[in-house]
């Protein structure tokens, strides 16, 4: 009997050369350690179905990006009327992480229908990108890495920049032109094979507010020299490379290099000629992928359909 399941997990980015694995001719079933996609199958060959278990992400995210809580999908087959139980899937699955030293936790595990798609029904996306800037009163000689003042903990977590007139104001009012439905190929990463690929999105919300490090006790009893401040972009969708991107253009219009009307002005002409070569393309350490959202009645299984399960042992 075979059954699709959806599960939710999170991951530290940094451990993964990307979210999906890498295709080769089209062969699905390679592994690959390397990447979450790739971690997640070779947990699930420990339940030995009897097909393999490929992986179907909801988001695809480049290496370094962190999720807070991402989704999957995946089918599970095996003798019998019986299935495998969720619940055990998830048991399994962290065992495996957790044995291994992998940074992959499974949240929940569900049960859905066999036409759901992770990917596809989607509702909307949440993330959330971390910036760190320079307080205007600490002094850092130009000599002197600004990882001098970096709390350790904080390591591939943040990203910190120091520019001494940065204007928040400034940043948030140049957000303000993202909203809406725009075509974003000037906030594209340019890729020649999919050049012709339509990159009109609708982003619906950019909201700004101050963040917090995330560190011990010991660390913020010394008091930060940094002023944090969260980004959040809300849309069902994003093109590749755009988050990072749209953050690189506010921090310049920050510091003055752009116009907030700049950014208008590169959505009404989009284009990768429209990029100005001066905008720094943030990293993707502060990249988080806080939530994917569906409609609850998606998620829902008829149990009227639901074959018996059991407990499964691990061969």
């Amino acid at each position: 009997m075979k059954a699709r399941y959806l599960t939710f997990f999170s991951y530290i980015g940094t451990g993964f050369r990307s979210s999906e694995k890498i295709w080769l001719k089209e062969n699905r079933n390679l592994p690959d350690p390397e990447s979450v996609q790739g971690m997640m199958e070779l947990s699930l060959l420990k339940l030995r179905s009897l097909n393999y278990p490929n992986v179907t992400l909801s988001s695809r995210t480049d290496g370094g990006v962190h999720a807070l809580k991402s989704s999957a999908h995946f089918d599970l087959e095996r003798y019998g009327t019986q299935i495998y139980d969720a619940n055990n899937i998830s048991y399994l699955m962290n065992r495996y992480f957790f044995v291994n030293n992998i940074g992959i936790i499974v949240k929940q595990c569900l049960r859905v229908s066999d036409n759901f798609n992770a990917r596809f029904n989607a509702t909307s996306r949440r993330y959330l990108y971390r910036l760190a800037v320079l307080k205007k009163d600490v002094v850092i000689p130009e000599n002197v890495s600004i990882a001098n003042v970096i709390p350790v903990e904080e390591w591939k977590r943040c990203h910190f920049i120091r520019l001494a007139e940065f204007d928040i104001e400034k940043f948030k009012e140049g957000a303000k032109h993202l909203e809406g439905y725009h075509d974003f190929s000037t906030f594209k990463k340019f890729d020649k094979l999919l050049q012709h690929k339509h990159n009109r999105r609708e982003l619906k919300s950019v909201t700004i507010r101050a963040g917090k490090p995330v560190v011990t006790a010991h660390t913020e009893s010394r008091g930060s020299a940094f002023d944090y401040w969260d980004i959040e972009f809300h849309g069902r969708a994003f093109v590749h490379n755009q988050i990072r991107r749209m953050v690189g253009t506010l921090i310049s219009v920050a510091i003055g290099k752009l116009q907030p009307d700049d950014v208008k002005v590169m959505l009404q002409i989009p284009s990768k000629h429209s990029w100005h070569s001066f905008i720094q393309n943030c990293p993707s350490d502060g990249l988080y992928l806080c939530e994917v959202e569906y409609d609850p009645k998606d998620l829902f299984y008829d149990p009227d359909t639901t074959v018996e399960s059991e407990t499964l042992v691990e061969s």
